[in-house]
């Protein structure tokens, strides 16, 4: 998808804070509530839960209201315990650990890519290319899924492939959702790192949130930054609370409450976004709505969606 942009997040909208609720200990177990309790309708709670037996390919339905799981549901085989394959949630969690390696102060938003990679894979057009671009689909580099992702895991050189792609706009000029510059980020958070981004997430996302994984597809040796992460829908309900937690799971905070505002933010104005979104918006590596209810979206292929609202 490519969208020409009318602005281009020089003055982002920003998270509403007010909606943040107080932080719950997410290392342990989801506590469990009614929706009554939580301030739900519980009618019109068993109705959606009705109308989600209604579709065929739903895996599991997940309600978590002021750090509490009001209810859930799992169909078609799918327990509490399988980890389903998320596809492009995946970036969402990428972006956490951009934001992880900045507060470090191991890598900047502003930092050119050409930094991060060697000079002999760079193109004349990558000059201005930022760590910022790639997060928010403003890079310029052609990608489309379609055309892109299969020959891109098939070469055996997953960011060479993407940067021997051409620069087709300026940065910040268009949205062009590319999954290849989700990699690109992963691949910088492993040279930023120590050089090893999957034990980088297990210590300082997965483990802090009490999330273990085994299945974080790889390539080239790093974990995949636009796809194939499989987790639990429990364990995607705590990536929810942990944005509204503003990056604090209740003992410790894994990212800085400013990282947050920053990557939840609308940087990108979209409007409509298929069937999803009325007046959508793009942050880093994460869908925004602003229209009521506002809300993050991390939002993979086939229906793969934590709202946070």
């Amino acid at each position: 998808m490519a969208v020409p942009l009318v602005a281009c997040g020089d003055d982002p909208v920003q998270p509403p804070r007010d909606l943040v609720a107080d932080p719950v200990d997410l290392t342990a177990p989801w506590q469990i509530s009614s929706p009554e309790a939580e301030g739900f309708d519980p009618g019109r709670l068993d109705g959606a839960f009705v109308e989600a037996t209604l579709l065929d390919n739903l895996r599991a339905l997940l309600v978590v209201r002021n750090g509490r799981l009001v209810r859930e549901a799992y169909f078609n085989g799918t327990t509490a315990d399988t980890a389903l394959d998320v596809r492009s949630v995946t970036k969402t969690a990428t972006a956490l650990l951009v934001g992880i390696a900045s507060d470090d102060g191991a890598l900047d938003v502003e930092d050119e890519i050409g930094l991060w990679f060697p000079p002999d894979s760079l193109q004349p057009d990558h000059a201005g290319i930022r760590i910022r671009h790639l997060l928010t689909m403003t890079s310029g580099i052609q990608w489309t899924d379609q055309a892109n992702f299969v020959p891109w895991l098939q070469s055996g050189r997953p960011t060479g492939y993407v940067l021997d792609l051409p620069v087709v706009a300026a940065p910040d000029a268009a949205f062009m959702y590319n999954t290849g510059g989700s990699h690109l980020l992963a691949a910088i958070v492993a040279e930023a790192t120590g050089g090893d981004a999957m034990a980088f997430a297990d210590e300082r996302l997965f483990e802090p949130l009490g999330i273990t994984t085994d299945r974080w597809l790889t390539i080239g040796g790093q974990p995949s930054g636009g796809a194939g992460l499989a987790l639990r829908a429990r364990d995607l309900a705590r990536l929810g609370q942990l944005v509204l937690q503003r990056g604090d799971v209740g003992s410790e905070r894994v990212v800085s409450e400013a990282w947050i505002d920053e990557a939840f933010a609308r940087r990108v104005p979209l409007g409509s976004v298929g069937d999803v979104l009325r007046t959508g918006g793009y942050g880093y590596q994460v869908w925004t709505e602003s229209v009521e209810p506002e809300a993050f979206v991390m939002w993979g292929y086939g229906g793969q969606f934590v709202w946070v609202v």
